[in-house]
């Protein structure tokens, strides 16, 4: 017997043979189907080879109820509906859903995101998508509902499963698996080939579901969990992701199609997410662990061509500093990258040269350089050492808490020896503006993917951007989330007052890309970048 929710929903479609998905939409909500009328059907204990639970619970002349179990990981290949010309599905879990674009020879992600529970979608002859349950401990249950004009044994049959692996379609009249065995499909045929995100993360559901197969003793006959991640993660893919990237960025680096960069971000994530997994260690650390790596291609070298080695040539210059005399202190030296440029090209003196980072991993790539240690700011004593420069580079004092720049401008200033010098640049309000979604190697072999965006806190203002890189350096592609990244944009006057005090003059600010000087009443600069000089003042 149908629980009167669905003996309401059967009876009305089959009033009619031919309906609007939206109709069919509005039907489903009217008829107020709840998750405990759909538990006869419920089959959380499908074979692990299967995808999903899938159980038909009525079948009208031209309509098919069919029930689905979605177990922690389960996800349906990309596929089609078969014969269905209408229908909807009603999901009761916080279930991922993608739709995608077929064009010719091709198939492009048109949107992936997370459903809300109880969310009723509806589906037309068109419709290519892919669903699944991303969670690692929710389990959930939706209500299906596929009808086509026509009578027909199986309204799904002849369904097409897209192998965006090796470019085929499947035709089945089944289930829409991962990994069918060919016992389970109808026929194959040639298929379109899926671009950089789409085939991506279908190599990725499907490197899953093989290790799940593979744990409970049902290999797949003809696939190797190996050989599909040799796949997925060739370095030979490089020039599809240079390609992509170039056709949804402009000149100037900033994305100029926000769905598809959301949806390119999002599998490079589930990539990342999947290397980890194969190498746990990278988990141990600060969140800085693999991006220290490959801090110097991506930031560190493009940043010290741009601007870096142009502003300190200047202080050295226009201020007549002899670096050899100095006694320096890095503060955030990062990968030391920087500091190595004043002993190489400045005749800094390696053992006068010291540096201090709060990320470990980043003092582990600064002492291949110099001597350096993890240290913050806001606990160096003065009366333990003074030193005649303190530098700061890449916007470290944006990093730091807050609420507490003042302190550490006011430190810094404190471990300087009288008529020492304060070199530090930092970056404007409006940075944002200028801030690119994809910054390259100088080689294009590492790419990093930042989504930036402004947040407001407490009335204080911060630029946030998450991080992806990709690099191609070693023998397979390699994806690392490196988390999200917050820095605070306090108004360059505040800066300048926070500075004059702590050193008793007024500090001298410049663009760091021209060096030309910023006005005392300016709160920005072309570069959206600039450097603050201040000089202790003398006893």
């Amino acid at each position: 017997m149908l629980p009167l929710s669905l003996q309401h929903l059967a009876a009305r479609l089959g009033k009619k043979r031919s309906w609007r998905p939206g109709e069919v939409v509005r039907v489903v909500r009217e008829c107020a189907v709840t998750p405990a009328d759909l538990e006869p059907w419920c089959d959380f204990d499908h074979p692990v080879r299967d995808g999903y639970g899938r159980k038909l619970a009525y079948k009208g002349d031209t309509f098919e109820i069919m029930v689905m179990s979605w177990r922690p990981g389960d996800f349906a290949a990309i596929h089609d509906h078969g014969h269905a010309t209408w229908g909807a599905v009603q999901i009761f879990g916080k279930a991922e859903h993608a739709t995608f674009r077929l064009d010719d020879d091709r198939l492009s992600t048109l949107a992936r995101w997370l459903v809300e529970e109880g969310t009723i979608l509806g589906v037309n002859h068109s419709l290519v998508h892919q669903m699944g349950n991303p969670s690692r401990d929710q389990f959930f249950l939706s209500l299906h509902v596929y009808g086509c004009e026509q009578q027909a044994e199986s309204i799904t049959a002849d369904a097409r499963i897209f192998d965006l692996e090796n470019n085929t379609i499947q035709r089945v009249d089944g289930g829409v698996f991962f990994a069918l065995p060919a016992a389970d499909v109808v026929r194959v045929e040639a298929g379109p080939r899926g671009d950089f995100p789409t085939r991506l993360r279908h190599m990725i559901e499907l490197i899953r579901r093989l290790r799940r197969m593979e744990a409970a003793g049902e290999p797949a006959e003809d696939r190797q969990v190996k050989a599909c991640y040799q796949d997925a993660f060739s370095v030979d893919h490089r020039t599809k992701l240079l390609q992509c990237l170039k056709d949804n960025t402009d000149a100037s680096d900033h994305h100029n199609n926000s769905v598809y960069w959301r949806a390119l971000n999002r599998e490079l994530h589930e990539a990342a997410s999947l290397q980890r997994s194969y190498n746990e260690q990278r988990q141990q650390g600060d969140s800085f662990h693999r991006y220290a790596q490959l801090y110097d291609a991506v930031i560190g070298q493009p940043c010290m061509e741009s601007f870096m080695k142009r502003y300190l040539l200047y202080f050295r210059d226009h201020f007549n500093i002899d670096f050899s005399q100095l006694d320096i202190i890095s503060l955030g030296c990062g990968t030391a990258l920087v500091e190595e440029f004043m002993l190489t090209e400045l005749s800094a003196s390696r053992q006068r040269l010291y540096g201090i980072d709060y990320s470990e991993a980043m003092v582990a790539e600064a002492r291949k350089r110099i001597h350096a240690d993890h240290g913050d700011v806001l606990t160096l004593d003065p009366n333990v050492r003074q030193w005649d420069l303190v530098y700061s580079g890449l916007n470290v004092f944006h990093y730091l808490d807050h609420r507490r720049l003042q302190e550490a401008i006011e430190r810094s200033a404190s471990i300087l020896h009288p008529g020492g010098y304060f070199v530090a640049d930092f970056i404007t309000p409006d940075h944002i503006r200028w801030y690119p979604n994809v910054v390259y190697s100088a080689d294009k072999r590492v790419v990093s993917l930042r989504t930036p965006e402004l947040v407001e806190e407490g009335g204080s203002m911060f630029m946030e951007s998450e991080i992806i890189n990709v690099s191609f350096v070693d023998r397979y592609m390699d994806v690392s989330y490196a988390g999200k990244h917050r820095r605070f944009l306090p108004p360059m006057h505040r800066v300048r007052q926070y500075v004059a005090h702590a050193f008793g003059a007024e500090p001298k600010l410049f663009d760091a890309s021209t060096m030309e000087p910023i006005a005392a009443s300016a709160d920005s600069c072309k570069s959206t970048r600039y450097v603050v000089i201040a000089q202790r003042k003398p006893r």
